[in-house]
């Protein structure tokens, strides 16, 4: 029964890509999600984020929000990119790429998609690898049984030169990444191990 089981689609999810899905021939459900666009067996859960909508929820706060939905429900997340310019939004390039970086260190899988064919592909390709035998996947490429790092720890430490420690540090002193952009840069140095080739890289990423 299993190599039958259909994509669930959210019922939000573009009618482009629900007219990709039946012109590529993939059974598929119009459905409500809690979270995520795409569910396939397997525990597959697949947001997917145009590119200036991912710029525009990072922007909004919205971006860690759906992060961590997928985390709690999906017991493999992926984040599909749609888009052939990752930098077509208001982020800085630096930010954008931290964004990136922060969901593989929350244990998500980031997928890159040129357009609307190419995501319903990445979706075949999943729901096929979904349905292989399952096996004992090696150490490397497991998801974390457990992640200490938080959302806003996460996007902080993917700013080059600023670990998870020193992300903390910088959370502790300002409460939220929001506060920290919205704060005087110039007291950022005050934070320890805070130095001025560290400052500029998070007005880099951050502006």
């Amino acid at each position: 029964m299993s190599a039958v089981c259909p994509i669930l689609v959210d019922a939000f999810e573009s009618k482009a890509v629900v007219a990709e899905l039946r012109r590529q021939e993939l059974p598929f459900e119009i459905t409500h999600l809690a979270a995520g666009d795409y569910s396939l067996s397997g525990g597959i859960l697949v947001e997917r984020k145009e590119v200036r909508d991912l710029h525009l929820s990072v922007l909004e706060g919205r971006f860690w929000c759906q992060l961590g939905a997928l985390r709690r429900v999906a017991r493999r997340p992926f984040l599909l990119v749609e888009g052939p310019d990752l930098d077509g939004g208001a982020l800085h390039p630096h930010a954008v790429r931290g964004a990136y970086l922060a969901a593989g260190a929350l244990g998500i899988q980031v997928i890159r998609s040129t357009g609307v064919v190419d995501t319903v592909t990445w979706l075949g390709v999943l729901k096929e690898h979904a349905l292989r035998p399952s096996r004992d996947r090696p150490v490397y490429a497991q998801r974390p049984r457990s992640l200490d790092s938080t959302p806003a720890e996460a996007v902080l430490a993917g700013v080059p030169g600023i670990s998870v420690v020193l992300a903390r540090r910088l959370l502790d002193r300002y409460g939220s990444v929001a506060r920290l952009v919205t704060s005087d840069p110039e007291t950022w140095e005050q934070v320890p191990g805070v130095g001025p080739s560290k400052a500029a890289a998070l007005r880099r990423a951050l502006f």
